[in-house]
């Protein structure tokens, strides 16, 4: 069943940072700036950089990913109590310079040589998409960058998944989406995607509602249904 879905879709639509793009790891570094605080900074950073998402697509009152990503660290600094004007030189620049997860330039290659569209669907800015997938030597195998910047709306909302639909002139049955995070995977097949959870970072399912949703413990998982 799983090996018909992935044949018979002609669109494949990737979620970026996590699911394809991985950050720099940093927490070493930030330890030696602000030692044992560093972890739990990072935790309470993507938390409210998330959060700081969902709340301003509810209060209609989007600023870009940059901005939010900048608002949740100011958040986190002075949650663990720290100053140092290197740490956000440290960190903002991270979504800029990201690597590649295993086998993610694999399957989008392979889904090239099978006749396939591919894009990448993010919260993230047009210029962190651009300069990830530049850097990583993957916009060779992506016909589309769509950032939510378009619409000015956020993922999960069911409009940042019909803008890709529109974007890419595919119908709904006839895309897929992957993403690793969960509140994602839920979104985009609440909407009426069919999805993959890549549960790369083994964790558990949360309690939300799901449309189709296929799970798999990575990308490298996907390749197999084209061999």
């Amino acid at each position: 069943m799983a090996k018909d879905l992935f044949y018979r879709k002609s669109t494949f639509i990737f979620d970026a940072f996590g699911t394809l793009f991985k950050t720099m790891p940093l927490e070493d570094s930030l330890e030696r700036i602000i030692g044992r605080k560093a972890g739990e900074l990072l935790l309470i950073w993507r938390k409210k950089q998330l959060e700081y998402s969902w709340l301003r697509n509810q209060m209609n009152a989007y600023v870009p990913f940059n901005e939010v990503t900048k608002e949740a660290l100011d958040y986190a600094m002075r949650k663990v109590g720290v100053a140092d004007e290197r740490i956000a030189e440290l960190l903002l620049p991270v979504y800029d310079q990201p690597t590649l997860i295993s086998s993610a330039e694999a399957l989008l290659k392979t889904l090239r040589v099978n006749g396939k569209q591919t894009a990448i669907l993010s919260n993230g800015t047009p210029q962190m998409l651009k300069n990830g997938a530049t850097r990583t030597g993957i916009h060779k195998d992506l016909d589309a960058l769509l950032s939510v910047d378009q619409i000015r709306k956020y993922k999960p909302s069911p409009e940042v998944y019909q803008m890709a639909l529109n974007q890419l002139d595919v119908k709904k049955e006839d895309a897929l989406f992957f993403s690793s995070n969960q509140w994602d995977v839920s979104g985009a097949s609440t909407f009426g995607l069919d999805a993959i959870w890549v549960n790369q970072y083994n964790e558990t399912k949360e309690s939300l509602p799901f449309g189709q949703v296929i799970e798999v413990d990575s990308l490298n998982a996907v390749i197999q249904y084209f061999e």
